[in-house]
């Protein structure tokens, strides 16, 4: 008995699906999530197949109990059709890298078994399926579930063609656009298979069954592979051959006709005819190279023979010794070789026997981040470049197997970079760069030739790279011996000044301890003799009791302003906070001083402290500091100047809300050499053998601790004191700002921290001034 062709087409049809699912079940070099959607798409499409056995009256013999609600056999492949169509949508984005894939998915199957259940109840279910359906849902009675059907094809088609389409034109890989485009091509003809595969009609059916077939085939491979056929260039192949054929066809075909229009008694037949022949041989070959001109135009001209240009790449980059001057080289000859957008070098240098850090060399062409990563010799990364020396692509570090296990912070790094293939440089066994560029102009993928000239050139690029480094490096290492050459004499010079600081302090403190103290001893013999006489005049004695009072207080206050630095330095001093107003501490700053301001016959003011938020303040330390502060400006402003304190609320660099203080005086200034070294502890401008003890005189000078403690409470408080001074000068008097900013709010942990210790002048750049 004669078996029907369609049996034996059917029979292929589920063998070659079989065949298929087994293929996917082998271990692929590409790490994949599609592959359980593969299998289920083509499991589905096996038992679509299948049910092709039956002959198309099935329901209505021994067979019916198969068929619910006397569903069809035809309407039955239909509707397993449907299925696979919604497990190949869900592949597809699932393939291409989309999110939501099991809510399509989801949402398929509810529509599929919308479907089902409308063709079990349904009056038409013995049309679906049938010859003639498809052309008979958009024009018949009662077909409104076969046009559901066909519209649910529709969408899901669309679905994947659009999906495709988007990631061709957003992928940022060629590999990504080619495999895009690959399946671009694989989905119309799964979906053309399948609509004829269930048209019901002879001839179409099995057309239908094979271009089905093709298409999961081909999509299994791209699934199964990492990579797939370059699409482009055999689209270049394909048309500079139909191009060239039909150039061929028509000038044979001009040669032909010319020579049988010439009469056969024409004695010149055999003249014409040889010259129709050379007329035709002339026209080919300048036709034929402007045929593979415009092939080279649309699809982009293939990679030139490369000898040539790595022997003038070599010689250019000879006596090259900058760094960037190699990279704009080395950039130039990529972009020119193998037309790439982009590229640059990484700069690879051992961190310990087990990592190399990367990070991209400057240059003015590239447009690599300034990112650095880390490699560890153990990555697979690190061997197939260096151990290997093999040049690598970004696409396989995303979607080889090989690289699955790369850190993803390494992944990061790599993709962060947007280049899209890496070679190894390196020079006498010693890892010294890798060259980095990124996709071709025309998105091709790199082809076998393209990656040997690249790893070419970056073996060229090592010698110039590794003397370029050595200049670099020996440049840097003089630059850092000067810059400690200088840090070593500005430390001498310090440290001089530091210890002038120490003995001018002895100057100074025996003077301030011994003046009260020999008036206290002078007013102490005094009451002793008088004590002696029989009459004593108690205006005398109480004049010598407030003397001894005034040169007590005087030595407490000193020896006070000594334990306040002390504890700044050991974190000691206890501040207490509480609300309160600048207004009022300014306030009681000043009351103190307005006598020593009106002898001296100065003008103060005071401005913008009206209506200034409360803040959080040790109200009795923070009126000490601004009293030092204001007193400073006291004795260096000469008699009959000016001193302006103004303040202003304002927001700092972090957004948060601050109080500007400015106390700025019409002094004598103070040179900018010395704008932090005001701050050290019994630092003073002056020579000490011209101190004295006035405490509120023009160029008065105390021991050197008042902006000392100054500094400390402000900073305590969160805030920041600095001076601003174009310089020192008794004639011209340039004068004095002393900025002040204290935060309105305080946290906990603000008021917890370590805030009391005064920072060296020389490591901080904020600018102050003296005591």
């Amino acid at each position: 008995m004669e078996i029907p062709f369609t049996y034996v087409l059917a029979a292929l049809m589920c063998g070659g699906y079989i065949a298929l699912i087994a293929y996917s079940l082998r271990r692929s070099s590409k790490v994949s999530r599609a592959r359980r959607w593969l299998r289920g798409t083509l499991a589905l499409a096996f038992i679509a197949q299948t049910i092709h056995f039956l002959v198309p009256e099935a329901h209505l013999g021994p067979y019916a109990g198969f068929f619910i609600g006397g569903l069809t056999q035809p309407a039955v492949a239909v509707l397993l059709s449907s299925a696979m169509l919604a497990g190949f949508g869900a592949l597809t984005v699932r393939y291409l890298g989309g999110r939501f894939v099991y809510g399509l998915f989801g949402l398929s199957a509810l529509a599929w078994l919308g479907m089902a259940l409308s063709a079990v109840n349904a009056t038409e279910k013995v049309v679906l399926g049938q010859a003639g359906w498809i052309t008979a849902a958009f024009s018949g009675a009662n077909t409104t579930l076969s046009a559901a059907v066909l519209g649910y094809w529709m969408l899901l088609g669309t679905i994947a063609l659009i999906a495709s389409i988007y990631t061709f034109a957003t992928a940022h890989l060629a590999e990504v656009a080619n495999r895009s485009m690959f399946w671009l091509l694989m989905t119309p003809l799964v979906l053309m298979g399948a609509l004829l595969g269930v048209s019901g009609s002879s001839g179409l059916r099995e057309i239908g069954w094979i271009m089905q077939f093709s298409g999961l085939l081909g999509v299994t491979y791209a699934v199964l592979s990492l990579r797939v056929l370059d699409v482009r260039r055999i689209f270049r192949l394909t048309f500079a051959s139909a191009l060239t054929l039909a150039i061929t066809f028509l000038v044979i075909l001009s040669a032909i006709l010319i020579a049988q229009n010439i009469p056969a008694d024409d004695p010149n037949r055999l003249f014409w005819v040889v010259g129709a022949a050379a007329i035709a041989t002339a026209l080919y070959v300048p036709l034929r190279l402007l045929s593979l001109t415009l092939v080279d135009r649309v699809f982009g001209a293939p990679t030139e023979d490369s000898t040539a240009f790595v022997r003038q790449y070599s010689q250019d980059i000879a006596g090259i010794v900058e760094l960037t001057e190699l990279s704009d080289m080395a950039i130039s000859a990529l972009r020119n070789a193998l037309r790439v957008r982009s590229a640059g070098i990484l700069l690879a240098t051992s961190e310990n026997d087990e990592t190399i850090r990367l990070e991209p060399m400057r240059s003015s062409l590239s447009d690599m981040p300034e990112v650095r990563g880390w490699l560890p010799r153990s990555s697979p990364i690190y061997i197939t470049l260096f151990e290997r020396r093999l040049p690598l692509l970004q696409y396989d570090i995303e979607y080889s197997r090989d690289y699955a296990d790369v850190a993803p912070e390494l992944k990061s790094f790599f993709k962060q970079l947007r280049m899209s293939a890496y070679a190894p440089i390196i020079m006498q066994g010693q890892i010294i760069g890798v060259l980095a560029m990124a996709a071709k102009v025309s998105d091709d993928p790199f082809s076998p030739q393209d990656l040997e000239l690249f790893t070419t050139l970056a073996t060229q690029t090592g010698v110039a790279l590794r003397n370029a480094r050595l200049v670099s490096d020996l440049r840097r290492a003089r630059d850092e011996t000067e810059a400690l050459n200088r840090d070593i004499i500005k430390t001498k010079e310090r440290l001089e000044l530091l210890d002038s600081v120490k003995t001018d302090f002895v100057t100074i403190a025996s003077h301030e301890l011994r003046t009260p103290l020999t008036q206290i001893l002078g007013y102490t013999d005094i009451l002793d003799t008088l004590s002696q006489m029989p009459v004593i005049e108690p205006e005398r004695v109480g004049m010598m009791t407030s003397n001894i009072r005034k040169a007590t207080e005087r030595l407490e206050a000193l020896i006070a302003d000594m334990l306040d630095v002390s504890r700044l330095g050991l974190d000691a001093m206890d501040l207490r906070f509480m609300p309160t107003t600048l207004d009022t501490v300014l306030r009681l700053s000043i009351e103190p001083l307005q006598e020593s301001i009106k002898q001296r016959k100065l003008q103060l003011t005071a401005r913008g402290f009206k209506g200034l938020p409360e803040i959080e303040a040790d109200q009795q330390r923070l009126v000490q500091a601004f009293k030092n502060v204001v007193l400073n400006a006291i004795k260096y402003t000469p008699d009959g100047g000016r001193i302006d304190i103004t303040a202003r609320v304002e927001n700092n660099a972090e957004g948060d809300e601050v109080i500007h203080v400015e106390i700025k005086d019409t002094g004598i200034g103070i040179d900018p050499r010395n704008h932090e070294l005001i701050f050290e502890k019994f630092f003073r401008v002056g020579d000490p053998g011209l101190h004295s003890t006035g405490a509120t005189k023009f160029m008065g000078a105390g021991p050197g601790l008042g902006l000392t403690i100054a500094r400390g409470v402000i900073n305590g408080h969160g805030g920041r004191i600095w001076v601003e001074s174009p310089g020192m000068d008794m004639e011209k008097l340039p004068g004095t700002t002393v900025h002040i900013v204290l935060p309105t709010k305080l946290t906990e942990l603000d008021k917890s921290t370590s805030r009391f210790e005064v920072t060296s002048p020389f490591a901080s750049s904020a600018r102050s001034r003296p005591a």
